[in-house]
Order: structure tokens, then C-alpha cells, then sequence
């Protein structure tokens, strides 16, 4: 019976948060895919919000016991609603989290939801062991045949969006992340019936603006289900705690934290519209062929055809060298570890652009697969435009690549962003008229959401609600 009893302690002692736990492999695995973050999905530039959602982390963190992890969080530059936690202690939420929150302990609840995936470890068992999806499907040799080894190229991600580091949660471990979550954000001070809230604001957000009940979202990774808001109703009956003072003592606060917060597409990162890309910092557009599948992300832009057969992406080098230079520099290496020649290379010029283009064939597969690589200079800056797909598509591949070019003064004038802002409404106001009277581009559906208001709502004098405002986009370069 001793022997029990002391078999007993020592395997509950060893199920304790934090016991005997060695993170050293979470702060390596984490510390690594970081890095990848704002290459991949970007860093919202925003010093005064930054440190907002920092400060509640911290005030999260003060509430952790025993576990060796030093948690720091960050925005990502993206308009999709989403928010996770990769290993070691890193947390992010997305512009598209934050321009939900309509109250302080919202915002509580998802990072301390997040903060228990690291400190439980989840990540660590149930994450991806392939972080980067395949790109195309195109069977041959070219496809590994653009790498750091030959003129510093690399395969660019494209296609990758929000499914990038975040892992399929078991059932159990987004009831653990959710009851310990709720459990830390209540010693905090912060009221964890807000939760459930924010959830069911997600879920709406993802049906209203795709028109699919929860597409690709926080749900990816969160799956949410009227039975996940039951659950929490009853943990959080559970609690007991004592509210504190949120940083942001009331709406005016809050909202003022995101006011000029950038939502939908950034213009900083480039923007799309319908298959032309435009990026008014770097002064470039390049049209991509019609229906293909574009993907925007901080160090590529590109499309991809509908079935994979082909793709094309455009990447900054990693040099200034002239084209020619860089070019021939691959040529040589190519032939010197492939024992052949190109089937093609010549300098060119791109609508008054100094260029230098390469061509590679491949059968091996029975299907002819061409790749084009083009350097292309354009003041002090190199661009990188990889084409792969099967023969058909060579003429579509260097049709776009000639449509690259300098953007027109009307073009960078129509280039908008929309921002966050707030605005108190009048006495007997309806929301058409609050909107009117604002600017709100936001129609009444997407308002009401935003602010957390039940359809139909009557607005009260005084009363603070988040508006979108067009803004034309200055370039900042």
C-alpha cells in the first residue's frame, strides 16, 4: 500500500504543469520557426499597439507558475483572423484577431489560450513535422534544381497563408488550452466568460466575410463547435476571481489602441488587384495570367495555376550585381555540377529594364517541365522571377514576366488602405446613419460584428463603436 501511495505522488508530481519539464528543445524548435514568421506571414509595424498587446501578455505571465519560458508576443501582418502559439513561448495574434476585440479581456483569454499550448507543450506533440507545404506538383529533376548552391536562389513559398506553423490540436488539448486558459486570464483579473464571446465573433466573422461557415480561420487549428461554448460556460462556473483594472480602462481606450490599425490587404507588403499585383514602395506591378491562384507573402509574391501545373514568383535578390553577372554566375555553376548547358540564356531587356534570362528543360518525367529564371534591375534593386510548369504554359510564363514595369502615377494614386477608427454615436442614431455620418466603409452587417452588436441592436447615446476609414496609401520608400 506505501509502495502505491509513493507511486502514486511520484506520477502525478511528474503530470504537474511544469514539473521536471525540459523546454530546451521548445525554445530551439521555436526560436527557429520565428525567424521564418516575418518572412513568411510579416510583423505588423505598429510600435503603440505592439507594446498593448505585450503589456497584457505580461500581465498574463505574472500569473505562471514554473515554467522556464520566456514569452514574448507579436502582431502578424495579416487581415485573416487567427492566433497561435509556436514552441518556447512565442505568441502571435493576427490585425485581423485584434480588430475584434471590443474588450480588454477578449484579448486576454485567446493569448492565455495560447500560452497554455506552449506551456503544455502541444505544439511540441502534435506539431507538423513538414513546416513548408509542397509548392507544385510537377514531377522531373527541375524541381530541385534552383537551390542556395546555385546562384542563391531559393524554391519561394508560395501557397503557404495561415496554415504555416500551426498544428492540428487533439480534443483534449484544446480543452486543456481552454479551461487553463480561462483559469490563468481570471488571476489576471480579466473576466473569462469572454472567451466564448470572442469565439463566436470569430466564427461569424469567417461565415460574414467568406460566406463559409468557418473557412480557413482560427478554426483551422481551434476547431470550434456549440460544444466547446457549453464547456467553457461550465468551467468558467467554476472560477472564482476578482475583476481588475484592464491597461485600457474603457472602450475609448481600447479603440484607441486601434485606431490607424490597417485592415484588409497592407499596402506595405504590395496589393492585389484581381490578378495585377502593385507594390508602391518598391514602385513595381507585374500582372499574373487570369485565374491563377496568387499568394502575397513578405518575401515573394506569386501565383500558382489552378491545378499546379505551373507557377510563377518574383522575389528580391539577395544582391545588387548586374544581371548579366548573376546570370552567367549561374550558368557556370549549372554546368559544372550538372555536366550540361541551358537550353537557353541571353541578355534582355524588360520594358527598359537591364535582364538576363535562363531556360531549363526537362522530359525525365515524359512530360516536357520548362523553368525560366530572370534577373531583372531596376534602379538599385535585383529582382528574381522564377517560371516552372509543363511546355503549355512557357509562352504564358514570359508573357507575365514582360508585364513587369514601373507603376504609373495613377496607379499609385488609387492605391487606398483601409484604417481602424472610432466614433461615438449621436442620440437616435441608427447604424445607417451613424455609417453615413462617419465615412464607415463598413456596411451595416460587417459594423455590427465588429462591435460585438446582436443584429438589430439598438445604438445608445455615447456609445463607442469601430468604423473603417479609406485612406490613400502614401509610400513610404
Amino acid at each position: 500500500m506505501k509502495k502505491q501511495v509513493l507511486f502514486l505522488l511520484a506520477f502525478l508530481l511528474i503530470l504537474s504543469p511544469g514539473f521536471s519539464q525540459d523546454y530546451s528543445y521548445d525554445k530551439k524548435i521555436g526560436a527557429e520557426n520565428a525567424r521564418q514568421v516575418p518572412l513568411t506571414m510579416g510583423i505588423y509595424n505598429d510600435s503603440v499597439l505592439s507594446a498593448y498587446v505585450s503589456s497584457v501578455g505580461e500581465r498574463l505571465v505574472k500569473q505562471v507558475e514554473y515554467v522556464p519560458l520566456d514569452f514574448n508576443f507579436h502582431i502578424v501582418d495579416m487581415q485573416e483572423p487567427n492566433a497561435f502559439a509556436l514552441p518556447g513561448g512565442y505568441i502571435y495574434v493576427t490585425r485581423g484577431v485584434l480588430s475584434l476585440v471590443n474588450d480588454e479581456s477578449e484579448l486576454a483569454c485567446i493569448m492565455g489560450h495560447e500560452m497554455i499550448h506552449a506551456i503544455e507543450r502541444h505544439s511540441v506533440k502534435q506539431m507538423k513535422k513538414k513546416i513548408l507545404p509542397g509548392l507544385l506538383q510537377i514531377p522531373g529533376a527541375l524541381v530541385g534544381i534552383v537551390n542556395p548552391s546555385l546562384g542563391g536562389l531559393i524554391s519561394a513559398p508560395v501557397q503557404i497563408g495561415s496554415a504555416l506553423f500551426l498544428s492540428s490540436y487533439s480534443r483534449s488539448q484544446e480543452k486543456q488550452a481552454d479551461r487553463l486558459g480561462i483559469d490563468l486570464a481570471s488571476k489576471a483579473g480579466y473576466d473569462p466568460s469572454k472567451l466564448a464571446i470572442i469565439l463566436e465573433n470569430l466564427s461569424k466573422d469567417v461565415e460574414t466575410l467568406t460566406g463559409e461557415e468557418e473557412k480557413k480561420s482560427y478554426f483551422s487549428s481551434h476547431p470550434f463547435t456549440p460544444k466547446r461554448v457549453s464547456y467553457l460556460d461550465k468551467e468558467v462556473d467554476k472560477l472564482q476571481w476578482t475583476p481588475k483594472v484592464p491597461i485600457a480602462k474603457n472602450k475609448e481606450e481600447l479603440f484607441g489602441y486601434l485606431k490607424g490599425m490597417c485592415f484588409g490587404d497592407n499596402p506595405e507588403q504590395g496589393v492585389f488587384k484581381d490578378n495585377k499585383f502593385l507594390h508602391p514602395d518598391m514602385d513595381f506591378t507585374i500582372t499574373f495570367p487570369e485565374k491563377w491562384q496568387t499568394q502575397n507573402i513578405p518575401v515573394a509574391v506569386g501565383a500558382m495555376q489552378p491545378k499546379g501545373d505551373a507557377r510563377i514568383v518574383l522575389q528580391l535578390s539577395d544582391t545588387v550585381a548586374n544581371p548579366d553577372s548573376l546570370g552567367l554566375d549561374f550558368v557556370r555553376k549549372f554546368k559544372k555540377k550538372y555536366k550540361e548547358s541551358p537550353k537557353e540564356n541571353r541578355h534582355l531587356e524588360i520594358n527598359g529594364y537591364p535582364a538576363y534570362m535562363v531556360m531549363l528543360s526537362d522530359n525525365s518525367s515524359g512530360k516536357t517541365v520548362n523553368m525560366f529564371l530572370y534577373w531583372i534591375k531596376k534602379s538599385d534593386v535585383v529582382f528574381n522571377i522564377q517560371g516552372l510548369g509543363y511546355s503549355q504554359y512557357s509562352d504564358t510564363i514570359q508573357n507575365c514576366v514582360q508585364t513587369f514595369r514601373e507603376l504609373t502615377e495613377k496607379e499609385k494614386e488609387g492605391i487606398t488602405s483601409l484604417k481602424l477608427d472610432f466614433a461615438k454615436v449621436k442620440a437616435g442614431e441608427s447604424l445607417k446613419a451613424f455609417s453615413e455620418r462617419t465615412g464607415n466603409k463598413w456596411n451595416e452587417e460587417v459594423t455590427g460584428l465588429m462591435n460585438g452588436l446582436e443584429k438589430g441592436a439598438k445604438l445608445e447615446e455615447g456609445q463607442y463603436l469601430k468604423i473603417a476609414v479609406e485612406v490613400p496609401y502614401i509610400s513610404k520608400k
